[in-house]
């Protein structure tokens, strides 16, 4: 009867997805617990103490994707909200499927630029599955691959868990290009979890940013450390 039912539930989620091909996805975004406890510095832990959890949202169409936090001027004055920086902050997160691009639009001094940044390399795992909000998510991995000077790895650890019976290549922030939408997934610091899906009738439209100087990543914290 289970299995019955798990069959009939896929039948009629994908007729729905035949029938549309945009959605709107909230996702509540913590800081890690353990990322917290490991932490010695009394100054940052309190401020990772302090931090409230988040809203983002993640718009895509067949091809392209937007992502960006929720605005809440409550949280612009006082202690530093490290949920919503490590999160995404103000910047606007854009991702082309075809064309595997991936563009973050953000400030340097109030001057808009556009990062444009690599798709991260997935190692998916064929072994490792579970139910999220009852759909059955794959696990897949970016493993920290490079060591700086400092020996201190420059990639962190990400792990994402995605749906192949919803097959669009678009997650929260910089959580893309698996076969499937990201349900759930977190870094060492924050955790992104999937709250709601609503889907349209009509194509959405999705935003390129345009308006800044393109760049890469290396170019950006070059000069970003310049500051």
């Amino acid at each position: 009867m289970k299995n019955l039912l798990t069959i009939i539930l896929t039948l009629f989620f994908q007729i729905i997805i035949a029938q549309t091909n945009s959605a709107t996805v909230i996702y509540k975004i913590n800081l890690n617990k353990d990322s917290i406890h490991n932490v010695s510095n009394k100054f940052v832990k309190e401020m990772m103490e302090q931090s409230d959890s988040v809203y983002a949202t993640l718009k895509f169409n067949s091809k392209e994707s937007n992502y960006y936090l929720d605005f809440d001027i409550s949280k612009m004055y006082g202690t530093p909200n490290l949920t919503r920086i490590f999160g995404g902050s103000d910047n606007l997160i854009y991702y082309n499927q075809e064309k595997k691009e991936y563009l973050s639009e953000t400030l340097v001094l109030d001057y808009p630029v556009i990062i444009s940044k690599e798709p991260i390399e997935w190692e998916i795992s064929n072994e490792e599955t579970k139910l999220i909000n009852g759909y059955l998510c794959k696990k897949a991995i970016r493993k920290r691959s490079e060591i700086n000077d400092a020996g201190l790895a420059k990639k962190a650890d990400l792990t994402a868990w995605f749906c192949p019976e919803i097959p669009f290549n678009f997650g929260p922030e910089r959580f893309h290009g698996l076969p499937g939408l990201v349900f759930e997934c977190n870094s060492n610091i924050v955790r992104f979890e999937l709250e709601k899906i609503t889907w349209h009738k009509e194509e959405l439209e999705i935003n390129k940013p345009s308006s800044g100087e393109i760049i890469s990543e290396e170019e950006f914290k070059n000069r970003a450390g310049k500051f």
